[in-house]
């Protein structure tokens, strides 16, 4: 072999080298920097399905909230009872609810009809934008659930969100509340990106709602386009992704997601290439650079990768910041589920949960405390005369009113319409109430300005103690608002104690 050969061979030999040590520096590094990434986006793209299934369940929460505060306003339920007994006819009974049913439609967003059953689930009365035009017998559905029905046009209704509430009064179921939504409180979630894609699916996997890309409408259909239902993947096994791939061949990657509470799961699909994308193509270019610049061995494999690092330094920034929103936001939802939207003030839910709360820590320290319901006088015609802007301005006004004028410690919240709950702290005796219940109507009774016009409207308070007139929180409920209505037959803006 001549010298030429030799050099030939020495050159081939080392460039090898060089090469092979880049390839193999590179693997060495590459490869945990690569599984790190993957695992940072798929975890990215785990909390995107888990935050979006947390903001349906909110919003199934919230539509539910609204159906309990409609079936919970106290007169319209004891006339239903009134009825149940065959003191009323049932056209007395729709002449009386279908006035303050509309009342309390007024403020509800995306409301397409409420339907009212008797105890037996025959339909009373119905109102709505959609109320005339559903079929004409609507079988009561007591569990959330979404439904199609064909209407009198011949075409079929936009996909409807069911929600029922039982009507009590006294402890008695007398009657039921459907409430009938459209889905646009959802649209903000099911719209995404085209290369991604969010359903609902019933636990029976028969129905499955999403959105038509070419009309932008919600659509019903039965479970067979689903990825979830074509793989047989089990009701109610989620937390873990699904690789599937879509009719033209495109690789997707899919989450599934159970509502609890609900016969509902959510499922979400998204690109691998939108997912994994722009990690390979960094991946690919940082190893193509390391290889370019073998020749420095392991510390220019290193300097080529500094612009990944950087990036995945970058991912772990956005990821805790995403993390961070996320977990602003369901602070947020919490609140929401326990903070009546208007006032701001605890809501119905949040003050039987209060209560419960006052009751457990009098019996365990001895001690007593009231349960003041509040039921505001002359609200009516205020809001009638100058509408429902007006009234909602005037219930927040006298919720700050009422915030403003209770002890430390005390208890304010919206028990629902122009009604009110106080829970007091421990009292020494009941003189104590009588001074906060007196204060009570004294701010309540300050004019409002409304128009140029000195408008008053009042209030009335029923007391209950613990634990001479209840141990129980229906008992203390039942025995204030009794309270509260002799306060009312009384004259008005007076106190009464149970």
């Amino acid at each position: 072999m001549d010298i030429t050969e030799h050099k030939r061979h020495i050159i081939i030999t080392a460039v090898a080298a060089v090469v092979l040590t880049g390839i193999l520096v590179a693997t060495i590094v590459a490869t945990p920097l690569i599984n790190q990434i993957h695992s940072r986006a798929e975890l990215s793209a785990a909390s995107f399905a888990d935050a979006e299934a947390a903001s349906i369940q909110t919003a199934f929460d919230q539509h539910r909230n609204l159906a309990a505060q409609t079936a919970s306003r106290s007169e319209l339920a004891r006339k239903l009872a009134q009825y149940h007994d065959g003191d009323f006819t049932k056209t007395e009974l729709a002449d009386f609810t279908r006035p303050r049913l509309e009342d309390a439609a007024a403020g509800l967003t995306n409301l397409q009809a409420i339907l009212r059953y008797d105890a037996n689930g025959t339909e009373l009365i119905r109102i709505g934008p959609m109320a005339d035009i559903l079929p004409a017998r609507l079988p009561f559905r007591e569990q959330l659930d979404i439904l199609v029905y064909p209407l009198e046009s011949g075409a079929d209704s936009p996909p409807l969100l069911h929600v029922a509430s039982p009507i009590s009064s006294e402890d008695q179921v007398v009657g039921f509340d459907l409430l009938l939504f459209s889905l646009d409180s959802l649209r903000s979630i099911f719209e995404g990106p085209d290369n991604s894609q969010i359903c609902l699916l019933d636990s029976d996997r028969t129905k499955r709602i999403t959105i038509d890309r070419t009309t932008g409408e919600f659509v019903m259909s039965g479970a067979d386009p689903c990825l979830a239902d074509q793989l047989e993947v089990p009701t109610g096994e989620a937390g873990e992704s699904f690789r599937a791939k879509l009719e033209d061949g495109t690789r997707v990657m899919s989450f599934l997601r159970p509502l609890p509470g609900y016969d509902w799961e959510m499922h979400v699909w998204a690109e691998t290439n939108e997912i994994f994308g722009t990690v390979v193509r960094d991946i690919v270019f940082s190893v193509l650079v390391t290889l370019a610049l073998s020749l420095l061995a392991g510390l220019l494999v290193w300097r080529s990768l500094r612009p990944v690092l950087h990036r995945m330094a970058h991912q772990a920034s956005e990821l805790a910041k995403f993390n961070e929103e996320l977990q602003l936001a369901q602070r947020k939802i919490r609140r929401q589920a326990d903070y009546d939207l208007l006032t701001g003030l605890p809501n119905r839910a949040a003050l039987l949960n209060s209560l419960g709360q006052a009751i457990a820590r009098a019996k365990g320290n001895n001690s007593r405390f009231a349960l003041m319901f509040v039921d505001l006088d002359h609200f009516k015609p205020v809001n009638d005369r100058y509408g429902h802007q007006t009234g909602d301005e005037l219930l927040k006004v006298i919720a700050k009113r009422l915030g403003g004028c209770v002890r430390e410690g005390d208890i304010v919240g919206r028990h629902g319409g122009d009604e009110f709950l106080v829970i007091t702290s421990p009292l020494a005796n009941n003189d104590d109430a009588e001074v906060i219940a007196q204060k009570i109507i004294a701010v309540a009774a300050q004019p409002f300005r409304i128009e140029d016009d000195a408008v008053r409207v009042g209030a009335s308070v029923g007391v209950a103690i613990y634990p001479d007139n209840g141990t129980t929180v229906t008992e203390l409920l039942q025995a204030s608002d009794a309270a509260m209505y002799r306060a009312k037959a009384s004259g008005r803006g007076g106190v009464s104690f149970a």
